[in-house]
């Protein structure tokens, strides 16, 4: 398993761009504010040709308590979803 961390983003940002690693992590940082913003305020985000972010509720549901096995409620909670869109999921598959 291959795991992009934000800093590995912001080096590969700034070695694109030809931006220090400060001027990188302040454009990265910008685009994932203006992200969180837009889905605080109930917005769906599209990127085009990578895919859309949206805020969904997910409703209040039984569930069990691993431990003890009594039945419990799990409240209602609002999750991202992430769709990919048709170029991402080609260019995946390509590979």
């Amino acid at each position: 398993i291959i795991i992009m961390e934000k800093y590995n983003l912001v080096e590969q940002v700034a070695q694109e761009l030809n931006l220090t690693k400060k001027e990188a992590n302040s454009v990265v940082q910008t685009i994932f504010a203006a992200v969180e913003e837009g889905l605080v305020s109930g917005e769906t985000i599209r990127i085009s040709g990578f895919g859309s972010f949206q805020v969904k509720t997910r409703s209040e549901r039984k569930g069990v308590n691993p431990k003890t096995g009594e039945e419990i409620i799990i409240p209602e909670t609002k999750v991202v979803g992430f769709k990919p869109a048709e170029a991402l999921k080609t260019f995946v598959n390509e590979f």
